[in-house]
């Protein structure tokens, strides 16, 4: 496995040389808007382009959460992305905001793996971006007709799942557990049924299929994931005012690598899986629900925050701490305080 990802990275590395080297004529004063619009292109072209490497990029993040071996792996990985952006960014003048743009690059790819409709994805994809070089500008963004069509498709078209019984829902929290502990690999019946402490007959009646398995990890570790303020307040009880400062959002996720590991499994096997295909709108399009909040509490309440800009700070805040797992202190708390600084600049607008 070592060696796959050695050749998974080598394979990069010319990828990248080969689009810096298409980038050469870069716009003379393109700032923000030329960079968004090499963004949309890079990520289309990476996961569609080497589709594979993408993958092989996000299963050493999931591998060395799991194995420190692979540290070092996923190390040079970051290194090779941060280089490019940092590349791009002294290029577009904004090499203060590289870092930032590197995070948004491999959380939008991960979320671009997922296959669904090629035609509205892409136009959604332009959209997105359009709006990460609004902010870049210092602007917040609004949603435009793409992703208002994809995010209306996504809402209606929810896959159904079982009744959400007392029941069902201790064992969706032991099918979080098994993926949690385990890996999406050792998501089975049986696992899950053991886990929850009932029988398989009944985990079977209630969710039928691996998909519907899948599905119900997926929403019980998306609400241990955005819901830590319970989980903590439990611990700290009584100690909720540094929920309030500006970084809250932040600054919980080296407490929980497995969780967000987690997390990129399940979406790595809607990207995979043409099982849990009507899955992915909800996944690509429904992002930014629970970050909305946070975005309002860093602005301040009355922030016209749109459906685009929640998206936009969700996938920011998740690229970021992909990025940071493991890393020392001194690094996160730098990266915080450049993200920070980007945030600072929309709520002074």
């Amino acid at each position: 496995m070592q060696s796959a990802q050695a050749y998974a990275r080598d394979a990069a590395q010319v990828w990248v040389e080969r689009k810096l080297h298409e980038l050469a004529g870069w716009p003379r004063d393109g700032g923000p808007d030329s960079m968004a619009r090499a963004l949309a292109v890079l990520v289309d072209d990476w996961t569609v382009e080497c589709r594979e490497l993408a993958f092989a990029s996000t299963q050493c993040h999931l591998l060395a959460q799991r194995d420190p071996s692979y540290l070092a792996a996923i190390d040079a990985w970051r290194d090779l992305w941060a280089g490019f952006w940092a590349e791009i960014g002294a290029r577009a003048g904004l090499a203060h905001y590289a870092a930032p743009t590197s995070y948004v690059f491999e959380a939008t790819a991960q979320f671009h793996l997922i296959r669904w409709n090629r035609m509205i994805d892409r136009a959604a994809l332009d959209e997105f971006c359009s709006g990460w070089g609004l902010w870049l500008s210092g602007s917040l963004a609004a949603e435009g007709p793409w992703r208002r069509h994809a995010r209306e498709i996504a809402l209606t078209s929810a896959p159904e799942l079982p009744a959400q019984n007392g029941l069902a829902e201790a064992i969706a929290e032991g099918a979080a557990d098994v993926v949690e502990e385990a890996g999406i690999a050792a998501l089975t019946h049986r696992a899950v049924a053991a886990r929850a402490g009932v029988t398989l007959g009944v985990v079977s009646y209630n969710f039928r299929t691996s998909a519907d398995l899948v599905r119900a990890a997926f929403d019980a570790i998306y609400r241990r994931v955005t819901q830590p303020k319970a989980e903590a307040d439990t611990d700290r009880a009584g100690d909720t005012a540094g929920w309030a400062e500006p970084l809250v959002a932040w600054l919980d996720f080296p407490s929980q690598p497995r969780r967000l590991a987690a997390m990129e499994e399940l979406m790595l096997a809607v990207a995979r899986d043409s099982d849990l295909r009507d899955f992915g709108p909800q996944l690509r399009y429904l992002r930014g629900r629970s970050s909305r909040v946070q975005l309002a509490t860093l602005l301040g309440v009355n922030a016209p925050i749109s459906p685009l800009d929640a998206a936009l700070y969700s996938t920011m805040v998740s690229g970021q701490r992909r990025a940071l797992i493991e890393r020392p202190a001194a690094e996160i708390q730098a990266s915080l305080d450049q993200t920070e600084a980007l945030i600072g600049t929309l709520r002074s607008a």
